[in-house]
């Protein structure tokens, strides 16, 4: 713990506990449970995401409101600004996309 001016400041709080865990890698805790819940191997082991293909999109906004995406000549209508503008910035999956252009057809 370091002072600075009289007022006590934490730099690096060391953890409590420390487990093994089953892949026998050292994990330090800040609690029993947690601990514990490592070295018997009750905690969920969170797979990596898988990536997803996406297409480039540009948004619009319709003359009477409605907000959509353009990928070439194909328009997916969607719900409003913020969604047109995280597809315009992040792309749209390749599914969602087939999706939306299949649901049109019906």
């Amino acid at each position: 713990m370091t002072t600075i001016l009289g007022t006590p400041s934490f730099t690096h709080i060391e953890p409590n506990f420390v487990a093994l865990t089953s892949d026998l890698t050292i994990v330090g805790c800040h609690n029993l449970s947690s601990s514990r819940a490592y070295a018997s191997g009750r905690l969920p082991n969170k797979p990596a995401a898988q990536r997803v293909s996406t297409v480039s999109v540009s948004a619009f906004v319709s003359p009477t409101g409605q907000y959509y995406v353009m990928h070439g000549n194909q328009r997916m209508d969607i719900a409003n600004a913020q969604t047109a503008l995280h597809y315009a910035k992040n792309g749209v999956a390749v599914s969602t996309m087939i999706a939306a252009s299949l649901s049109t057809l019906i």
